[in-house]
């Protein structure tokens, strides 16, 4: 018989060859072989475990981190709110304090206005009744010698006198 159709006696010692190499492998090889490839799938069950626990990790960092920065966002608001009031607040007591200021500038500006007017028109009345009495003087002298003239002239004062008031 040749290569291509077996013989019995060679299928004999093929099957007899395969079982003792399939008892020593059984017996010294499996073993092994079978305990790494659990340790292998109980490394990798325990990586995919870790890879979960770190992704949900992650996962609550994100959103601890959104919380976070939301509460930032928040506080940044709120302090921008705040000074944002305090301004109102400074430039509106600013505001009235400068329009106070103003008015009192105001009130004492008209108050010298008037002091200085009372001033002027009693510097004024002073001098014109220097000028009058200087006038009435000259005008007396003038006038005594004439009394005629001088009744008339106190007459017309009075009657001036008396049509003003």
């Amino acid at each position: 018989m040749g290569l291509i159709t077996p013989d019995y006696g060679l299928l004999f010692w093929m099957l007899l060859s395969f079982s003792i190499l399939m008892l020593i492998l059984k017996k010294f090889a499996w073993k092994p072989i079978l305990n790494e490839m659990k340790n292998r799938e109980d490394t990798i069950s325990k990586s995919l475990h870790d890879a979960e626990v770190a992704r949900n990790e992650v996962s609550s960092i994100k959103q601890q981190g959104a919380m976070i920065i939301e509460q930032a966002q928040l506080d940044r608001q709120a302090i921008l709110d705040e000074a944002k009031s305090a301004k109102d607040r400074i430039i509106e007591e600013a505001t009235s304090k400068a329009k106070e200021d103003v008015q009192k500038i105001l009130d004492q500006a008209r108050e010298t206005v008037k002091r200085e007017k009372e001033i002027a028109m009693l510097e004024i009345k002073s001098y014109a009744s220097k000028i009058i009495l200087e006038a009435t003087e000259r005008m007396l002298r003038k006038e005594l010698e004439d009394k005629d003239k001088y009744e008339e002239q106190i007459n017309l004062v009075i009657q001036g006198l008396s049509s003003k008031n």
